[in-house]
């Protein structure tokens, strides 16, 4: 019973500081990033409140109101202002939601309520370690039922990322191979301030992947939240099989968005 009341809590401070931020627009200095699951958003909300000098509340279960960023990953909000819309490639984003539903299956006391769930996308005994095994029909399951967003990965990402005012886009690669050189390329368009490149490199090397977790970008820990911190992962756990069933659902967006060159991408990789 407490758990649930205390889910009814952050859902009620996340849809009242949405809809607080749609309806007073700017006379309430927040900041949003907006990202589908497990596509870099906290890491980049960290920098930016750092940067910012602002608040970055987590689980908050009042609505907000005051200077702060806001991680969220919500529909498309007409009436937000300052927002930076994070998204990733989605073949990397299903691995990563894939062992962060596997971790938390594992960690839970007693049984999960998605351990059902996945029992019936998976099989009973299924192993969480056997990612390419697996990763087809999880991304069944994650498709016919998102978690944490009312949307797909691709029907997230085209309702934000095209033309929207007030919002600016970027991606988990471009922080990864220069994130002194993106947040230059972001934050002015929300903050109108001259870029402050010295505080934007301390602050974009406190929170890189080795210092938060001493350990080096690529060398994984599947208990971590922060469990490996590259792109392109993705080609280690899919097969054949899960390469066509994400083809079904996003593989248009995969090419629009640069990640693939056509839509035969996935005819290489190993049945």
């Amino acid at each position: 019973m407490e758990s649930r009341v205390v889910a009814g809590l952050l859902r009620f401070g996340s849809h009242g500081t949405r809809l607080i931020g749609a309806l007073a627009g700017e006379r309430i200095p927040l900041y949003y990033v907006c990202e589908y699951p497990k596509s870099g958003g906290t890491w980049l909300g960290q920098m930016l409140a750092e940067y910012l000098g602002v608040d970055f509340p987590q689980k908050n279960r009042l609505p907000i109101t005051h200077p702060a960023v806001i991680h969220n990953h919500w529909p498309y909000t007409p009436g937000l202002r300052r927002v930076f819309y994070l998204y990733r490639d989605g073949r990397d984003v299903m691995t990563s939601l894939y062992f962060h539903r596997m971790r938390a299956l594992q960690a839970a006391e007693g049984r999960h309520p998605d351990q059902a769930f996945w029992e019936r996308h998976l099989g009973r005994g299924f192993d969480p370690d056997a990612s390419r095994r697996n990763m087809a029909r999880f991304i069944e399951g994650e498709v016919a039922r998102p978690r944490s967003s009312r949307l797909t990965w691709p029907e997230h990402v085209r309702q934000w990322a095209f033309g929207r005012p007030n919002v600016v886009t970027l991606t988990y690669e471009q922080l990864l191979s220069d994130g002194v050189g993106t947040l230059e390329r972001v934050l002015p368009a929300h903050t109108g301030e001259p870029f402050d490149r010295a505080r934007a490199t301390a602050i974009v090397e406190k929170f890189s992947f080795k210092r938060q977790t001493g350990r080096r970008a690529g060398t994984e820990d599947r208990k971590s939240f922060l469990r490996k911190g590259v792109a392109g992962d993705w080609v280690n756990h899919f097969d054949r099989a899960a390469g066509e069933r994400f083809d079904r659902v996003a593989g248009d967006l995969l090419v629009e968005l640069g990640y693939a060159e056509d839509r035969r991408w996935y005819h290489d990789l190993p049945d």
